[in-house]
């Protein structure tokens, strides 16, 4: 008796040599699309971080920018009013002076704490941490950390961990002028006051603000 068979029923499924390939080609695959969704995974809160940067620089400039320019003027700006009562100036000259009741007297807090500040000055050279912020770690590593600090004085240092806000002023009329020579534009040293907010976060990046604040 002869049997005959059909070489056809042993060419069905794969090699084993197909097999092996086809899990290399899978394994590549996966390893791309997990990498993917890990790093999607990473940087999904970094928005959410940087806008906190943004609106934290933002409110502690608009708190800086509505104080009066100097101790001694009122807030909307004007004339410089002297201890003196006989003694007023509209322009507080061309260099900083060493009398702390003068026009252009060196930049510094003249109150004990930020629920007192008054002026733009009294912030300059401050720095204010959340939690877990080392000084190295801010834009002002020389400063001591404050606790983190709202314009009423409430401490939110809780709500702002790894964030810090550091403020410098400087006097800045001669930027101003120099903006739009000869215009008329000119402006005194020390009638106008540049702010620099520099928030830092926990991204390890960091996002500046500036303003000016005219003595007018």
């Amino acid at each position: 008796m002869h049997i005959k068979f059909n070489n056809q029923l042993y060419q069905k499924g794969i090699s084993l040599i197909e097999l092996v390939i086809f899990i290399v080609i899978m394994s590549v695959a996966l390893t791309g699309i997990t990498l993917i969704y890990i790093n999607t995974t990473r940087y999904s809160a970094d928005p959410v971080i940087r806008i906190r940067s943004i609106e934290l620089a933002q409110s502690t400039l608009e708190e800086i920018l509505l104080k009066a320019y100097d101790d001694n003027t009122p807030v909307g700006g004007g004339c410089v009013q002297m201890s003196n009562a006989a003694t007023t100036l509209c322009t507080s000259g061309d260099a900083p002076a060493s009398d702390p009741d003068a026009a252009g007297k060196p930049l510094g807090a003249e109150e004990a704490n930020r629920i007192l500040f008054d002026d733009v000055d009294d912030y300059h050279n401050q720095l204010y941490c959340g939690q877990n912020v080392a000084p190295a770690d801010t834009a002002c590593p020389a400063l001591a950390c404050q606790l983190m600090q709202d314009g009423a004085g409430n401490d939110i240092t809780a709500e702002y961990p790894e964030f810090s806000v550091c403020i410098q002023v400087s006097y800045a009329g001669n930027e101003l002028s120099t903006v739009a020579p000869g215009t008329g534009t000119n402006v005194a040293l020390n009638d106008a006051k540049r702010i620099d907010v520099i928030v830092s976060d926990s991204l390890r990046s960091r996002i500046s603000l500036s303003a000016y604040r005219l003595n007018f």
